[in-house]
């Protein structure tokens, strides 16, 4: 076989490997991946001296149930997608937004039980990630797995130089490589969401590129924003890597991968809610 022919077959084979798998969806699956396996086992501390016990708000309640109702949700979705994965399709579209507002509704609970103040129940989103990244900043909240307790800085993390096709790998992965490729992604995710609210073309006109250089060395991200993002992601630009030729399995895959991943922060701040409850209401709720 000459030269040619070997090159139009290795194109073929080239065009076929990424019909099957599409790059942008292996590159979120890989990612989704990787939140799950680092996620594992997750704990989260409250390190601040909480003593005084406060009254039950009638907002909290409602917050519980449903925080009870979306977990239904959606470990009613996971048990239907492992008997029959051609379900997937249907449920991988909005798990981004149900996960993230069952995470929501946990930060607010533990926000609530950490300033004893029934208006940190109505904090706004962008707020309430503030807050939360400023207790894991002043080292108030603290996770067993190191990564999550460190905010990064934006213009820091672009700096990284990532090798070309990395992030479409799926054996021999450097798990820290990995992580930073999620990094990156999250911050290009802000860096959209700032475009788009900031009414910013493009970034190519020396004020639009020192806006975009101020915002980069003025933000951070941290791994647990990575489910707002995603929600972002799902309510204004929509997932397009998801527009794919994408088969069951890997519908499937990518939807268990999320619930795992979503599952192991729920698990970790259920645990954190409960230890504060005990102590603001005298009772475990989660």
């Amino acid at each position: 076989m000459d030269n040619a022919a070997i090159e139009k077959f290795l194109e073929e084979r080239k065009r076929e490997y990424q019909r099957e798998n599409p790059p942008d969806f292996t590159t979120h699956l890989n990612y989704v991946g990787c939140l799950n396996a680092i996620s594992d086992d997750l704990i989260a501390e409250c390190k601040l001296e909480i003593k005084n016990k406060i009254k039950e708000s009638k907002i909290f309640n409602k917050k519980i149930k449903l925080i009870k109702l979306i977990t239904k949700s959606l470990n009613e979705e996971s048990r239907t997608i492992r008997i029959n994965p051609s379900f997937a399709e249907v449920c991988v579209p909005w798990i981004a937004v149900k996960s993230y507002y069952l995470l929501f509704n946990l930060f607010l609970i533990v926000e609530y039980l950490i300033s004893g103040q029934e208006s940190s129940l109505n904090s706004s989103h962008e707020g309430l990630l503030k807050r939360l990244k400023s207790h894991i900043e002043k080292k108030e909240i603290v996770f067993n797995k190191e990564v999550f307790n460190t905010n990064f800085r934006c213009a820091g993390i672009i700096k990284v130089k990532i090798q070309s096709g990395v992030n479409l790998k799926i054996v021999d992965v450097n798990l820290n490589e990995r992580i930073v490729q999620v990094l990156k992604k999250l911050v290009s995710y802000k860096l959209e969401e700032f475009q788009r609210r900031e009414k910013i073309e493009n970034f190519r006109s020396k004020r639009n590129q020192q806006k975009k250089k101020e915002f980069l060395e003025k933000n951070t991200v941290n791994l647990c924003e990575f489910f707002y993002r995603y929600r972002i992601k799902a309510n204004y630009r929509d997932l397009e890597f998801l527009d794919k030729d994408i088969s069951d399995k890997q519908f499937s895959d990518f939807y268990i991968n999320y619930f795992k991943s979503v599952n192991n922060f729920c698990k970790a701040f259920k645990k954190l809610i409960n230890t504060l409850t005990k102590i603001r209401l005298e009772k475990e709720v989660l």
